[in-house]
């Protein structure tokens, strides 16, 4: 897991000289409440909104955050959507297997128009795992995310982490069958 986010943090730091070269990052205003809005400026406040409103349940904020064509990819669950819908119907799916997800950025490396971050997710799991149903399962991940901003946007968001590592070793030792 450490090689994948050195790598990714190495990957971004080289490419990101040569992508903004000639490129400025385009503002983008997002909703910060009921009656305010914030302009977001970094590659990392783009991603950081963008986990936030995860945290939330922020649909909403999905359209001003992703660009119309944007890409999220989950390798792990083996999940690649394309555009705001696709995208919002896997955050619906992921909530309702676990209402209280909590996402949270340990290291964010932005050069932007490329960011790359390391995170912990946790959360109280009910559905399909790695080692079949359970209910109301805590989990604990670490990962790491590659992504590109574009205008201000999310143009395309990969996450990277072993989804088995993610539930307790515990639930997987099963007791022999009964003979």
């Amino acid at each position: 897991m450490k090689a994948t986010v050195i790598t990714a943090a190495c990957l971004v730091m080289l490419a990101g000289p040569l992508a903004q070269q000639g490129k400025q990052a385009t503002p983008l205003t997002v909703p910060a409440g009921p009656t305010k809005t914030q302009t977001l400026q970094s590659g990392k406040r783009v991603l950081e909104a963008y986990v936030s409103a995860w945290n939330r349940h922020d649909f909403a904020a999905l359209d001003t955050l992703l660009a119309p064509d944007a890409i999220h990819e989950d390798i792990a669950q083996g999940f690649r959507g394309q555009g705001p819908a696709q995208i919002k119907d896997f955050m619906r799916a992921e909530i309702e297997g676990e209402p209280d997800l909590n996402w949270h950025l340990t290291t964010v490396v932005d050069a932007s128009p490329l960011v790359a971050a390391d995170w912990t997710w946790t959360g109280t799991y009910t559905g399909d795992g790695p080692r079949g149903p359970v209910v109301r399962q805590p989990i604990s991940c670490r990962g790491a995310s590659i992504v590109v901003i574009e205008h201000g946007r999310i143009q395309r968001f990969t996450d990277y982490y072993d989804l088995a590592s993610c539930f307790p070793k515990a639930s997987a030792v099963q007791p022999p069958p009964a003979k």
